[in-house]
């Protein structure tokens, strides 16, 4: 795309026949296609008066609308204007924010959505800017918007040949599972991992991974399929991985399970699906009781894979776990609560929980990793000790019991459902 395009001779400007309140409306109400069409009649001079975070993000989302369509009539250098003029409004959300020091979660969305556009243009130098930027600005405020955003700049650098950087944000997150918002992303971050890992050589590990993807509960059979082919593929043969001698019984157990599912007939064309459900239940249900009910402990045997608890997860920074020679060898002490996302309103309804635990297990201390921001509001509680969860590395896996709060259904529900409220 040409890059010296001059928006400000290029587009027509005039003072638009509106306020800024009514242009505010427009924006919160979700009118993006109008939205955009007013904001780019106002002058450049002007433009600053009418910003808000309702505006400056409904614009950006008209001005990539716009963009597609022009492109899909190939419209290559009204597209490019349109880029060039999402790239200004997006630069003044940015500039806007610094200066005022308010960071809202419209700006990183904005970020996050016109990144994702720049990456299908084959711009990823561009993007990678962009989400360099949030992560500077404070993107971990939003646990579930910074997964996405380290998962696009993991796959940037894939692309660019960056391996070893790719390897480094994955296995990060992989390594705090307490920070991940949506668990339904685990696979794809566990998938990309384990391809990352094989390209540098570490095959062992790219093999836990894939193992892992089958042992880890969640309900997309899609992504248990992609992670039984590729052992399939990485093994050659389906006997290679339930026979072999360097495969754990556990894994080929789990391996079996899945075999069985997807290598079974097509029961639907001989009208008994309910055979196919009836597996799918099975299967799904043994995962579920392994990673909630009974959860694995460690042995020595088992001491060296990067398994932790509720459910396992790998950790490649954890090269020397803590060992444990039986199930009642060593016991796990203190009990641990993360929450890396929300806000006051949640953690102070978290308390009468937390005292009820305590009540529970006297002898045990109650360890509450929250972002330190929210540290005021609890740090005269005698019930916890209290953990910054974006700084201290915790080794969940040495507590007698996890209680995982990031990870909330209710909470993406609402964030999806709940209309915006000022």
């Amino acid at each position: 795309m040409q890059a010296h395009i001059n928006i400000e001779e290029e587009i027509s400007v005039q003072q638009p026949p509106i306020s800024r309140e009514e242009l505010e409306y427009i924006a919160f109400n979700g009118q993006f296609e109008l939205a955009h069409a007013i904001f780019q009649r106002i002058s450049p001079d002007d433009r600053m008066r009418f910003a808000n975070k309702y505006v400056l993000s409904q614009v950006i989302v008209g001005g990539i609308e716009k963009m597609r369509k022009l492109l899909s009539v190939q419209a290559e250098e009204l597209a490019t204007r349109e880029k060039l003029f999402v790239d200004h409004v997006l630069d003044l959300f940015i500039h806007q924010s610094k200066e005022t020091e308010t960071f809202p979660k419209e700006l990183y969305e904005s970020i996050l959505y016109w990144s994702d556009e720049l990456i299908k243009l084959s711009l990823p130098e561009e993007a990678l800017r962009y989400m360099s930027t949030a992560v500077q600005m404070g993107i971990n405020k939003f646990p579930e918007l910074q997964l996405h955003l380290l998962s696009r700049m993991a796959h940037v650098y894939s692309m660019k040949g960056n391996l070893t950087r790719a390897y480094s944000i994955l296995s990060d997150i992989v390594a705090k599972p307490y920070m991940l918002s949506d668990r339904n992303r685990i696979p794809e971050i566990l998938f990309n991992l384990s391809q990352v890992a094989v390209h540098l050589g570490e095959v062992e590990y790219y093999k836990k991974l894939l193992f892992l993807g089958l042992h880890l509960f969640y309900t997309d059979l899609s992504a248990r399929e992609k992670f039984f082919r590729q052992l399939r593929y990485t093994f050659r043969r389906s006997y290679k991985v339930l026979f072999g001698k360097g495969v754990p019984l556990k894994d080929r157990f789990n391996f079996g399970i899945h075999w069985l599912y997807f290598k079974q007939p097509d029961f639907g064309r001989i009208r008994l699906p309910v055979l196919h459900k009836i597996t799918r239940k099975v299967m799904l249900g043994y995962l579920y009781l392994l990673n909630y009910i009974r959860p694995e402990s460690r042995t020595d045997s088992e001491s060296d894979a990067p398994t932790l608890r509720l459910p396992a997860f790998p950790t490649h920074n954890m090269e020397n776990p803590p060992r444990r020679k039986s199930k009642f060898s060593l016991r796990r002490h203190n009990i641990l609560i993360t929450r890396a996302m929300g806000g006051i309103g949640d953690l102070l309804m978290m308390t009468p929980a937390i005292h009820a635990l305590k009540k529970r297990y006297p002898d045990e201390e109650i360890h509450l990793a929250i972002p330190k921001r929210y540290f005021a509001v609890l740090e005269n509680n005698p019930d916890v000790v209290l953990l910054d969860i974006e700084k201290e590395a915790i080794d969940f896996a040495c507590y007698r019991k996890w209680f995982n709060f990031t990870d909330c259904p209710a909470a993406r529900v609402e964030a999806m459902t709940a209309p915006r409220v000022r």
